[in-house]
């Protein structure tokens, strides 16, 4: 009987084995390039690549320029940048019972009893969602190409 047993569970065994071994590492190459909105050069902002089903690669916009390594293959673009406005955002009244809960839970818990020190909830996200939170940019980041893109992005406001 545990010879039937070990004749069933090796050639399993061996699937396995071999199955995860399949997995390539990741390949990365240079990326690099700017981001523009309404033609002037993002100051400070976020450029992401996210391939589909990997971890993303996110790097900051400095002067409209960004540069850094991002994974071979397409990528979903994703940027962000802040402007001050001139009071926070409303909020729901939802919004405003998870807050306030949060705060009760965590007082009198040392630092980590409220946001980040730099939280600043009149900095809001100026880029159109098309190209934010609901992006639809593609690009494909090519193995031994120069990867040099430019992004102009257009919104209804000024920055």
């Amino acid at each position: 009987m545990n010879r039937r047993l070990g004749l069933v569970l090796l050639p399993v065994a061996i699937a396995v084995v071999v199955g995860c071994d399949k997995g390539e590492k990741p390949k990365y190459a240079n990326v690099s390039g700017t981001v523009t909105y309404n033609g002037a050069p993002i100051d400070k902002g976020q450029i992401t690549f996210a391939p589909e089903g990997r971890p993303p690669s996110t790097m900051d916009i400095q002067d409209g320029k960004f540069n850094r390594q991002a994974m071979i293959g397409s990528n979903k673009i994703i940027v962000s940048a802040k402007k001050r406005s001139g009071s926070a955002p409303k909020l729901t009244k939802d919004a405003e019972t998870q807050i306030n809960g949060y705060k009760m839970y965590m007082k009198g818990k040392g630092e980590f009893g409220g946001p980040p020190a730099d939280y600043d909830p009149t900095m809001i996200d100026y880029i159109p969602p098309e190209w934010g939170s609901a992006s639809t940019q593609m690009r494909v980041v090519e193995s031994g190409s120069a990867n040099d893109f430019k992004f102009e992005i257009k919104g209804s406001d000024k920055k």
